[in-house]
């Protein structure tokens, strides 16, 4: 037998526990995901879980305002402080707190399941632990697909909002650049519909995206990135090449001016070279500033009638390969002079050596003279025998080393 003060305790617990429950629905109902799901076109694995969901979690609150209205009339039979219990009211009221008080709406049962003595329709009875069972499960459920669909929402719509505004960059800028056939634009506008194809997937499906077809998600959206910030770099040229296409074609004509006295330096020093050094091995002639010249010449006249997408790329490429040129033929001209170099070298080699035989009284030797005499009138003749100049210098090295040994 229930006590009054059994029962006062189990109305407190459960009207404590009714409260958990209202709160937790509550933030359910206000849950970003939810209201996402609510508001969003799903198709393919997200709306079929969320239909599930749905459904269960209006059976939710099925199931919760039965379990109130079982409460509601707990309370009411319990009345006021002072209100006389009897046996039989403590026991109604323990009945419908320990019992199958907890009746949900009947269910229709459908004819092809029914027998021929089965009723047309079946009510479930729980008791309020039940009830709160049930719901606890529902309410998970309901809370897991909510929140795995913010989840994915969040993971899948950050990289394509970094895609889409870099995209909306890109098109600005190729608004200001113009519209034309150059194929940037058509990569442009691929770029554009893939980024629309791909978020309209994520914000319909964000559970099938981020579990299974958009397995690749990822890897598309990084190489959309690749290909855009090719595209941005190419407009960003055109821009350039539109706004600076004077001053930057100046700048070329500039470097091609000291390309071209480069080249003539090395042509200068190739006649020195082949006057007096014999058989010089020397890089080919370079006619690369006339080449260029050419270029330059072409670029001039494209400007009225080529994109500027496709101006700021040849423009971009002439620049760098101009410096390139540049570089190359400084080069060129020292490597031409390389055999004059060596012989100077050769020439300083033999007097340091010379100078170091005077210092300790060999140098007019009969063999170091002969072997000095050698090697200075194959450096000093015209044109020189580099080689043989190099081995008699080598000589002579090699002959005042063996003679300085041989000093007390």
């Amino acid at each position: 037998m229930w006590t009054r003060q059994a029962i006062d305790a189990a109305i407190d617990r459960r009207a404590q526990e009714r409260s958990g429950v209202s709160a937790g629905l509550l933030e359910l109902d206000d849950h970003p995901g939810r209201r996402l799901l609510d508001g969003a076109q799903l198709t393919g694995a997200t709306a079929q879980a969320w239909a599930q969901a749905s459904a269960e979690l209006a059976g939710l609150w099925t199931v919760f305002e039965a379990y109130q209205q079982v409460l509601d009339r707990v309370v009411l039979m319990r009345g006021g402080p002072k209100t006389r219990l009897g046996d039989r009211e403590l026991a109604a009221m323990a009945d419908l707190l320990t019992g199958r008080s907890v009746a949900l709406p009947r269910q229709a049962v459908p004819f092809e399941r029914r027998g021929l003595l089965d009723p047309a329709s079946t009510q479930d009875l729980l008791t309020l632990d039940e009830a709160v069972e049930s719901m606890t499960r529902t309410y998970d459920l309901v809370k897991k697909v909510a929140v795995d669909a913010e989840n994915a929402w969040n993971r899948l719509l950050e990289p394509l909002d970094e895609l889409q505004a870099k995209a909306r960059a890109a098109r600005a800028a190729a608004d200001r650049v113009g519209v034309s056939a150059d194929p940037v634009f058509h990569r442009l506008a691929g770029i554009e519909a893939q980024t629309s194809d791909l978020r309209r997937r994520a914000l319909s499906d964000p559970l099938g995206t981020a579990a299974g077809g958009g397995a690749a998600t990822p890897a598309r959206v990084a190489r959309l990135l690749a290909d855009l910030a090719g595209v941005q770099t190419e407009l960003e040229q055109a821009l350039a090449a539109r706004e600076e296409f004077d001053q930057r074609l100046a700048g070329v004509q500039d470097v091609i001016v000291l390309i071209a006295r480069a080249e003539a330096e090395a042509e200068r020093i190739r006649g020195e070279v082949r006057e007096k050094i014999a058989r010089a091995k020397l890089p080919p002639a370079s006619e690369a500033a006339e080449h260029l010249r050419t270029k330059v010449a072409d670029l001039q006249r494209e400007r009225s009638g080529q994109s500027w997408t496709l101006l700021g790329r040849n423009l971009s490429a002439l620049e760098k390969n101009s410096r390139v040129i540049l570089e190359n033929a400084q080069k060129r001209v020292g490597q031409i002079r390389a055999p004059l170099d060596r012989r100077d070298e050769l020439r300083g080699l033999l007097e340091a050596y010379r100078a170091r035989a005077a210092r300790h009284g060999i140098s007019e030797s009969p063999a170091l003279a002969a072997a000095h005499a050698l090697a200075r009138d194959l450096l000093w003749s015209a044109p020189c025998d580099l080689a043989g100049a190099e081995a008699a210098v080598r000589h002579y090295q090699a002959a005042v080393g063996a003679a300085l040994p041989s000093m007390s």
